[in-house]
């Protein structure tokens, strides 16, 4: 076998690992997006979501979307109320074992753990399951 020849399988391989692994990030996004419920769990687009999932998998009409729409509302905000509840709960869990092990922690330990919580907090931030901070730079209104 010439060098050309090995180069061009070699190159051939390449093309079809490339294409095999786009194929599977295409298609890993594409079950993603038709299958499960993308985005934070917060992001006010679930009632569409959850609606535009029964349309496709169901296959309603037009008059059993129309009566299915105020369930969906409605069962999406009694979840939002549900998430936000456990929610806070799992914050004051999660804040009460904090303080109970900081004490048992070295002040290295304590401000690796500090140092983590940090890193956590930004990290649901960006992923849109916390709120934004209020900005630091806006003046608090004057109290009468």
């Amino acid at each position: 076998m010439n060098s050309a020849l090995k180069w061009k399988l070699a190159f051939a391989l390449l093309l079809v690992f490339v294409a095999g692994g786009a194929t599977g990030v295409f298609l890993g996004v594409h079950h993603l997006r038709h299958h499960v419920m993308l985005g934070p769990p917060h992001s006010g687009d679930m009632p569409d979501r959850m609606r535009e999932h029964l349309r496709h998998a169901l296959d309603l009409t037009a008059e059993q979307e129309k009566k299915i729409a105020p369930i969906i509302d409605a069962t999406s905000a009694r979840l939002e109320t549900i998430r936000v509840e456990t929610a806070e709960r799992v914050r004051t869990v999660m804040e009460d074992s904090k303080k109970e092990v900081a004490p048992l922690l070295t002040p290295e330990q304590q401000k690796k753990l500090e140092k983590l919580d940090s890193e956590h907090r930004k990290m649901m931030l960006h992923h849109g399951f916390l709120p934004p901070p209020p900005p630091k730079d806006k003046p608090s209104p004057p109290t009468p």
